[in-house]
């Protein structure tokens, strides 16, 4: 696989590039709140909420809850064992949305950004620059607020 692109015989081999992706979707997901519109009238934790009525869940609120992640601000690829994910609701991790009205784009998302990601990263090595300021911009999606400046190096 060293030195081309990963194909078709190579997916079983991309498991970890895999959780590494989820665990970056679960610190921060494209969207940082989704919004949906009450059909009904319904109670929800002894709220009364009226038909009409606007709701936000978030995923970059509930995705670093410690109810349903342990240390939730570290980055934990091991989040990602099949068995691990099976201990959560389904719910407690959904960057693109769920429902009937989940993201059309989440399966090429997860294609194109675990290929991405393991071609990338069998030729380079990508290092944060020392002086680069971490923050969100959440609008419509959620980016960086001072770009990502990153050094790359050839892998040896």
């Amino acid at each position: 696989m060293k030195g081309r692109p990963p194909g078709w015989a190579d997916l079983a081999q991309l498991r970890y590039t895999e959780m590494v992706f989820a665990e970056a979707l679960r610190l921060y997901p494209p969207a940082w709140a989704v919004g949906r519109e009450a059909k009904e009238a319904f109670e929800l934790g002894g709220v009364e909420i009226p038909a009409g009525a606007i709701l936000l869940m978030s995923p970059y609120i509930v995705q670093r809850s410690a109810q349903w992640f342990q240390n939730p601000e570290r980055f934990n690829p091991e989040r990602w064992t099949p068995e691990a994910r099976e201990e959560r609701p389904k719910f407690a991790y959904f960057p693109f949305g769920g429902g009937v009205r989940v993201c059309i784009g989440e399966r090429f998302a997860w294609m194109e950004g675990i290929l991405a990601m393991a071609a990338l990263a069998q030729r380079w090595k990508l290092r944060l620059k020392p002086d680069q300021r971490i923050d969100t911009l959440p609008l419509i999606t959620l980016r960086t607020r001072y770009g990502m400046r990153m050094r790359v190096e050839p892998r040896n």
